[in-house]
């Protein structure tokens, strides 16, 4: 029985490979299976160790099994590069899903801001109307940011120390998912921002309904879970052909690009493929372990990214929990390379 259940997982091991290699629209259902892969990558390693306090060969399948998926865990586990020269002029940057920041006053939340002592701050699922002004005002204001660029539609904003140029704002199917680009010009010269808010999965409420009431006895149970993974291949396909376009304006420009914001979507998928093949992942180079940003009930979730091209170097990324948000702030220190 032992045998049979260790061949079964690694069977199921090696399809959670699959969806940063299979395009979703070709065949999206599959995408769904990298949300196991933290899981199956534990419970092959469980039997690995199993196995080899049994002196048994069956040791070597499980090995072979986690180092068929090495490049994807290492995309997912983070261990850092070691010790960096930090150059003379770096910039220190910021992101944050605020979830709207609901409940919590403007003040308050400017305060937060101005702890991340940051230079640039991107913030996704920003207020709108009349409150989000008064936000944007109070944030320039305590956190000492002379630049802004928002619409007054838009949930989404840039707050900067350094002066911005050219801003545009391109929505999807929504005012809520879109980018935001935008030229920020510092000491050692200018790069495209792109603040950016992929599509949103709607998998959050039957997660917790799954974790808190759910019995694996029951048939809705196993129903919710059924339309919890067929809502995130869904919406899978849509984040990919969100990030194609994404990846076409930041081709457009000469400038270094650097890419940040909430991807909706777990470095498991074939959407964070797409991204890396252009630039680099901040987490990556400098910070350690899985790097959660979300704080839902499914555990171990990173979707929110700070990305630069290769023209930057890295020097430091750490993660910030945030009271007034189902995320956390993510933040880098990062500089313009000479080229």
């Amino acid at each position: 029985m032992i045998r049979l259940s260790h061949f079964i997982l690694v069977i199921v091991t090696l399809a959670s490979y699959l969806p940063r290699l299979i395009n979703p629209d070709i065949f999206w259902p599959i995408a769904s299976m990298g949300l196991l892969a933290p899981s199956l990558w534990g419970l092959t390693f469980i039997f690995a160790v199993y196995w080899l306090w049994k002196k048994d060969n069956a040791v070597w399948l499980s090995v072979i099994t986690l180092l068929l998926g090495w490049d994807m865990l290492s995309n997912a586990f983070a261990i850092p590069d070691g010790e960096v020269t930090v150059a003379a002029a770096t910039v220190k940057v910021a992101s944050l899903n605020g979830h709207g920041f609901r409940e919590q006053t403007d003040v308050d939340v400017a305060a937060f801001f101005k702890t991340l002592d940051v230079d640039v701050l991107l913030l996704q699922e920003f207020r709108i109307r009349e409150k989000g002004n008064a936000l944007a005002k109070e944030i320039q204001k305590q956190a000492e940011f002379p630049h802004v660029y928002r619409e007054k539609e838009a949930q989404l904003a840039v707050f900067s120390r350094y002066p911005l140029q050219n801003g545009e704002i391109h929505y999807f199917s929504n005012r809520v998912n879109g980018y935001l680009m935008v030229d920020v010009t510092t000491e050692a010269g200018t790069f495209k921002l792109i603040n950016a808010h992929l599509q949103t999965n709607g998998i959050s409420n039957l997660a917790n309904e799954v974790t808190q009431d759910g019995s694996l006895q029951e048939k809705k149970t196993w129903q919710k879970v059924k339309t919890m993974f067929g809502r995130y291949g869904r919406s899978n396909k849509v984040r990919t052909q969100q990030a194609r376009k994404i990846l076409a304006a930041s081709q457009k420009t000469s400038l270094p690009v650097l890419l940040a914001g909430d991807f909706n979507d777990i470095p498991t998928s074939y959407l964070y493929e797409l991204f890396r093949t252009e630039f680099e992942d901040a987490h990556l180079a400098q910070s350690w372990g899985v790097g959660t940003t979300y704080k839902g009930l499914l555990p171990g979730l990173r979707i929110d990214y700070i990305l630069p091209d290769a023209g930057f170097a890295i020097y430091d990324f750490d993660r910030i929990p945030c009271s007034f948000s189902d995320h956390q702030a993510i933040r880098a220190e990062i500089s313009l390379q000479k080229h």
